[in-house]
């Protein structure tokens, strides 16, 4: 099949595998690109298999060829769907490993989408492998979009099961009705989380909400090496605060306004994703000790999403630059 650098870049990414819920995405991707102006291009991975010689002859070249033929048709179905949409759009089947391959092909994407999970109808709630793999590679933000079923019920489960109640004082379940939700903290990938999340808003007409979690013992006193403990309520706060400050300054006119829940950080942002129109996180957060790794936090939230996230690299440098160009 082509390579990668044989096409030229297009706008949004969208992964496709022939589930349902890449369906899905391929539809929200669509959406996204018709609204601004954007070309797509889809790209699917398809995989040979190895069959010993001593069990089996070896695969011919021309069922080789077959099988990649066959998974660049299934693209270009999409591809042709989406340019009857009026979006202009290319199909690309590339064979190796899914979440490899997309993550290479984002090198040439402003963004990304693809569905919570793929074939694997087994696990409706948990995050798919490739999905997974891909979110922590991508080299540009990648747009999650959840699986809407009516078969399988309720893809969120109940707050009982997120980790506390509102009766223990763990969350607020405050509501983010039809607003961009940016879940930030004290690391250094909060501003770019929040930049992204305020084009998001602006783009859409919607109210931007900053979440922070507190740790339920933030404010409490502390002894002897206070100084190294994590930090205090006020000083969530007052990140806050300079969060707003900064994205002020480049998107004058957006409504913003901040929430401090005191609790875990995935349960509150599990429970916004009930209401907001899309919730931004970053791929990791403090505690995050490898670049392409997965947050906890991140991957909880994305597990259990009911709403779209989008999920931003904490190393943005190189794409805001192939962005500017």
């Amino acid at each position: 099949m082509t390579a990668l650098f044989t096409l030229p870049p297009a706008d949004i990414l969208i992964g496709v595998d022939g589930s349902d819920n890449s369906r899905q995405a391929f539809t929200a991707a669509v959406t996204v690109a018709q609204e601004h102006n954007c070309s797509i291009r889809v790209v699917g991975a398809y995989s040979v298999p190895v069959i010993p010689r001593r069990h089996a002859p070896t695969i011919s070249d021309d069922h080789h060829r077959s099988i990649g033929n066959s998974a660049q048709e299934l693209l270009e179905e999409f591809a042709a769907q989406a340019r009857s949409a009026g979006v202009e759009a290319s199909a690309q089947a590339i064979e190796g490993d899914a979440g490899e391959v997309l993550a290479e092909a984002s090198r040439y994407s402003r963004l990304a989408v693809v569905g919570k999970r793929g074939r694997n109808r087994l696990a409706s709630r948990l995050l798919g492998t490739v999905s997974g793999a891909f979110v922590a590679r991508s080299h540009c933000p990648v747009l999650v979009v959840p699986f809407q079923d009516s078969d399988l019920g309720d893809d969120v489960p109940a707050r009982e099961n997120l980790g506390g109640s509102a009766s223990e004082g763990q969350h607020n379940w405050l509501s983010f009705e039809d607003e961009v939700v940016a879940g930030v903290d004290m690391g250094s990938s909060a501003l770019p989380v929040a930049e992204v999340a305020a084009r998001a808003a602006e783009l859409s007409g919607r109210r931007l909400a900053f979440v922070s979690a507190v740790p339920a013992d933030a404010g409490a006193s502390r002894g002897a090496g206070a100084e190294d403990s994590a930090p205090t309520d006020r000083a969530y706060a007052h990140h806050l605060e300079e969060l707003v400050s900064a994205v002020k300054e480049h998107h004058e006119g957006l409504a913003v306004r901040l929430e401090l829940a005191e609790g875990s950080a995935a349960a509150t942002l599990i429970e916004a994703t009930r209401t907001a129109a899309l919730v931004v996180l970053g791929t990791r957060g403090r505690g995050g000790v490898a670049s392409l790794l997965l947050g906890s936090v991140s991957r909880s939230v994305l597990n259990q999403a009911r709403s779209p996230v989008l999920i931003v690299p904490n190393s943005t440098s190189e794409v805001d630059a192939r962005n500017s160009t």
